[in-house]
């Protein structure tokens, strides 16, 4: 039988697993800007999705990064 004190630890494991998981957003961007994106990610050696995600933390947490 479980208790309160178990079911409580399972819930907090389900909900940390969670907010763990991505979430997909779709934008529409100008085929300029998606040139460039493209670009960069080459350079950098990462996936387009993993540079747009890259540059919009960086933007949220009130950083520069050119």
């Amino acid at each position: 039988m479980r208790t309160p004190a178990s079911r409580s630890a399972g819930v907090a494991v389900r909900l940390a697993a969670l907010k763990r998981k991505p979430d997909r957003v779709t934008v529409v961007i100008s085929a300029s800007l998606s040139e460039r994106l493209r670009e960069r990610a080459l350079i950098e050696g990462r996936s387009l999705s993993n540079l747009c995600a890259y540059l919009l933390e960086v933007v949220m947490a009130g950083g520069q990064h050119g």
